[in-house]
């Protein structure tokens, strides 16, 4: 078991404190666990989501065929042909 020693305040309404209340007794954790809990549980979907980009499959198909596609790339091309500033010795 880890050690809490940050702490974060919350106001809420008075309605909402019930409602919090209720619910935390409802599935027996104190209303300040249930508050932890609830903020981790969101903090976690939320940067699950964040490490991941969506898209519809057709524009990821599309992505994926488009790599396959050599550029021209001139310029660079041009910088490749420019003779070496360093050489190894």
């Amino acid at each position: 078991m880890s050690i809490k020693t940050d702490r974060v305040e919350v106001r809420v309404e008075e309605e909402r404190h019930e409602q919090i209340r209720a619910a935390a007794e409802a599935v027996h954790e104190k209303p300040s666990e249930f508050i932890r809990n609830a903020a981790y549980e969101r903090a976690d979907r939320i940067l699950a989501l964040a490490n991941h980009t969506l898209m519809p499959a057709e524009q990821f198909d599309e992505m994926m065929r488009s790599l396959d596609i050599a550029d021209d790339a001139p310029a660079l091309a041009k910088a490749a042909a420019k003779p070496r500033a360093f050489t190894r010795g």
